[in-house]
């Protein structure tokens, strides 16, 4: 089988769940992934290979950063034209790494594409809806049409979370599969098992750690009130930051000095940083964008059998609680670390939640629906299940 993914991040970015996902399908199936491109960082417009997996750089973006952009692409008749030469841009690709044939699969993550889909062969097309695409900031009016596009045009229709389910419905999805979001258990298992980091051995104790991106959706505000009800505990952060978050990062770690950035990590380390830290918390903002959200790192802390502490984003999230600390305010939350320092993990149960919730679980569920979603389209029973 061949599958064909637009996509709005780029392969060799942080793993994300579409890399995790199709590096995991079954070893016969042959994959095309289409790249974003993205201003500063490589971009290769040639074909390249990561083992089975083909990847392209397609100038389609997640959104158009330029403002002479977005109100270019404002205007319909500069869409349309765009359209007409991203159709000829992909149908090139499509013939130099022999993802021609109708047959294929589409995997769909980045709305943008959805003008030009309908004009594609293909066997069926899935769309993996793991953000709200339309709650970020600086979305274009114009894509929520592109979103209901998009939604009604697929033959199957997957969601990491309830709301985004319920969005999906509302946008005329006639059924929406929810596959949360997941772990390289074995991966973070390992490199727990390894001991604590030199880097942060000499680090104070006890740890309040976040290991995550810090980006637009990081809460700031919160994080500085952990800082200063636990001035004896270190807080430490591991991960990128994005977005121009520098500034407020360095003015936090020059107010609190219990506050230690350490920096992005090799993702086949962040087990082994995670499980020095006492307590792992999630300080994201609660938002339109983090209600139909799944974190990863939830899961990643779990596979380490850390404590967890999280603000009360989602009704997905609140259905945890009992197995982590879900608080409904920033006042709880500290209040949260603070038991969680006091009382420790279930460790052995919170292990046994993220094995369940596997990225291996997690592909096989959705290779599983492809599966069964070909086999209704041909009129033919879906294999392994009786004729």
């Amino acid at each position: 089988m061949k599958v064909v993914c637009f996509s709005e991040i780029q392969w060799r970015y942080v793993r994300t769940r579409k890399q995790q996902v199709l590096s995991r399908f079954p070893a016969d199936w042959e994959i095309l992934f289409l790249s974003s491109v993205v201003k500063g960082k490589p971009n290769n417009f040639r074909p390249m290979r990561d083992g089975r997996v083909t990847h392209v750089c397609v100038p389609v973006f997640k959104n158009v950063p330029q403002p002479w952009a977005r109100a270019l692409l404002a205007v319909p008749p500069a869409r349309f034209l765009w359209n007409a030469v991203l159709w000829c841009w992909l149908q090139t690709i499509f013939l130099a790494t022999g993802f021609r044939r109708g047959d294929r699969v589409f995997y769909v993550s980045n709305i943008y594409y959805a003008a030009v889909l309908p004009f594609l062969r293909r066997a069926m097309t899935l769309y993996d809806c793991n953000d709200d695409h339309l709650a970020f900031p600086d979305t274009p009016s114009w894509a929520a049409g592109y979103f209901r596009r998009l939604v009604r045009a697929s033959d199957l229709v997957v969601a990491v979370s309830t709301r985004l389910a319920e969005l999906l419905g509302e946008a005329g999805a006639e059924r929406v599969h929810i596959v949360g979001n997941g772990v390289d258990y074995d991966l973070f298992r390992a490199a727990a098992e390894t001991g604590t980091p030199e880097e942060m051995r000499d680090i104070p104790r006890p740890v309040i750690g976040y290991s995550g991106a810090v980006a637009q959706w990081f809460d700031f505000e919160l994080l500085d009130l952990v800082a200063s009800a636990f001035p004896h505990a270190s807080i430490v952060m591991v991960g990128p930051v994005f977005g121009g978050r520098e500034a407020e990062l360095h003015a936090l770690a020059a107010r609190r000095g219990n506050v230690r950035h350490l920096g992005a990590k090799p993702y086949e380390r962040l087990g082994a940083y995670i499980a020095a830290m006492d307590v792992c918390i999630i300080p994201l903002k609660t938002n339109e964008l983090m209600r139909s959200a799944d974190p990863n790192k939830l899961y990643e802390y779990a596979a380490c059998g850390c404590p967890v502490v999280t603000m009360r984003h989602s009704d997905d999230v609140a259905a945890l609680s009992g197995l982590i600390h879900v608080a409904g305010s920033n006042e709880e939350f500290v209040e949260a670390i603070g038991l969680a320092l006091a009382s420790g993990a279930n460790d052995s149960m919170l292990r046994d939640f993220a094995r369940s919730r596997s990225w291996q679980a997690r592909a096989d569920e959705i290779a599983s629906l492809i599966r069964e979603t070909i086999a209704r389209k041909d009129g033919r029973p879906a294999e392994g299940t009786p004729a």
